[in-house]
């Protein structure tokens, strides 16, 4: 499943992924840019600003795109699931591939940083403040995660970001401890997302001092889940309902 590299923080070595896991492609490119079907839906993410995780948002992308309107054939005859759903799909890789395309900057402040809990606490701070234009929309777009039908994918694209994390922090865990720690991410960004929805502090101070306190914790614990019956609950039960009772109250 995993293969550690060593991590060598001050060096601008790609992040080439070395190690071999059945829920990434050995690749740094996580969407790929000329498929028409990204190319329209990378153009409806600015607008859901406006228009929230909707199909408004591919139908104004493929107006500015000067594509016919049959267009929207292309995408609502996939597997992947609704517009809606796809849309939301789409932006969550996007903003994994800008975590990435940041932690490959040589100049990126994030290879000052020694400790592997402070960068994990760091990175999921970073991708949280990709949601700061789309906040006010953000709910909608949980509410498409945990369709039944939409949770497979879902809960993969979650994990991939976890996973991402870990490797990029220099985790060479392994075996038990390898989901322990993947859990214990995936739960400390799904909290910390959900609790981003109702911060009102400036520049969402709050949330990062959450972050920073949920991440010192799992470091303190030294991981949650001691097997992979216990993980796999976790996966199913735990990110989901909690995603769903958040939403419920509002």
């Amino acid at each position: 499943m995993f293969k550690a590299i060593s991590f060598r923080p001050a060096t601008a070595r790609a992040f080439a992924r070395l190690y071999h896991s059945v829920d990434h492609p050995v690749s740094n490119q996580i969407i790929n840019p000329k498929s028409i079907e990204s190319i329209i839906l990378t153009g409806s993410l600015k607008h859901i600003p406006t228009y929230g995780f909707s199909s408004n948002c591919v139908t104004q992308a493929i107006r500015e795109l000067k594509y016919p309107d049959s267009t929207h054939s292309v995408l609502t005859s996939s597997s992947t699931g609704t517009l809606e759903f796809q849309l939301m799909l789409h932006w969550l890789k996007v903003q994994r591939q800008r975590l990435e395309d940041h932690v490959m900057d040589p100049k990126s402040e994030f290879h000052s940083i020694a400790n592997e809990y402070d960068r994990v606490s760091y990175l999921i701070k970073k991708r949280l403040s990709y949601n700061e234009p789309i906040v006010g929309q953000l709910s909608g777009g949980l509410s498409q995660l945990v369709a039944p039908y939409n949770m497979p994918q879902s809960l993969e694209e979650l994990h991939s970001l976890s996973d991402d994390i870990a490797y990029y922090a220099g985790d060479a865990s392994n075996d038990f401890a390898w989901y322990s720690k993947r859990a214990g991410f995936s739960s400390i960004y799904v909290s910390s997302e959900l609790y981003m929805l109702q911060d009102t502090s400036a520049g969402f101070k709050n949330t990062m001092e959450f972050v920073d306190n949920k991440v010192k914790g799992l470091n303190g614990l030294g991981g949650v889940y001691s097997d992979v019956e216990q993980w796999g609950v976790f996966n199913a039960m735990g990110l989901i309902n909690l995603i769903k009772s958040q939403l419920l109250r509002g």
